[in-house]
């Protein structure tokens, strides 16, 4: 399970709200559908709510098995004026702060935990709650987790840490909203083949 300590605990970088998150009008998903399909998995989803193919986005089509899955929703559909004011005076979580949905679930390949984790907000900035477990996933410093979301990808492409062990790829939007995929693979693909993985699945999250 990709640690999410930055969204229980109501963690967001400072000076990194204002990272663009365009909106595409022909999108995968709509934050509304986003929305919709996690609330609908119930507080304790057995399977993960979006029909991900994980063997089909890795080398070889390997055998695999679903693991974890846990779904988030804030309280509200409406961001807080200021986020990181919310959360530090009113101990707000990042995710209620941003009114953003998290869905994260684990697959068990070849004795690896492959872990994917899709958050969506109305407004820009859906990378930055992942900031930290970025950080502690790929093991780099926090100036290069600043240099790294300082220039997210465009929807529809992928981005890689300067390790090449993580991914996230900005999923296109249908409406307004911000959404992005984390794809952490326990060291199983890397570099080139990452990038391949995190496209296939990207290619697979039609949600509207």
């Amino acid at each position: 399970m990709i640690d999410k300590r930055a969204v229980l605990a109501g963690v967001l970088i400072a000076g990194m709200l204002a990272i663009a998150g365009c909106s595409s009008s022909d999108g995968e998903i709509t934050l509304d559908g986003l929305r919709k399909t996690a609330t609908n998995a119930g507080p304790a989803p057995t399977t993960c709510p979006i029909p991900y193919d994980i063997s089909a986005a890795l080398p070889d089509s390997p055998q695999v098995k679903p693991g974890d899955v846990e779904v988030q929703v804030s309280k509200s559909t409406t961001p807080a004026p200021d986020p990181l004011a919310a959360q530090r005076d009113q101990g707000m979580s990042a995710l209620d702060a941003a009114a953003g949905v998290s869905i994260n679930c684990d697959y068990e390949v070849n004795g690896k935990t492959v872990a994917t984790w899709l958050v969506a907000t109305p407004t820009p900035g859906a990378p930055n709650i992942m900031g930290p477990s970025i950080t502690r996933a790929a093991h780099i410093t926090t100036t290069q987790l600043a240099d790294f979301l300082k220039n997210p990808p465009d929807p529809g492409e992928v981005k890689l840490t300067p390790t090449g062990t993580i991914a996230i790829a900005h999923i296109p939007v249908n409406g307004s909203g911000d959404a992005t995929l984390m794809l952490n693979p326990d060291g199983l693909i890397t570099t080139e083949a990452l990038t391949k993985a995190t496209k296939t699945l990207l290619s697979q999250i039609h949600i509207s």
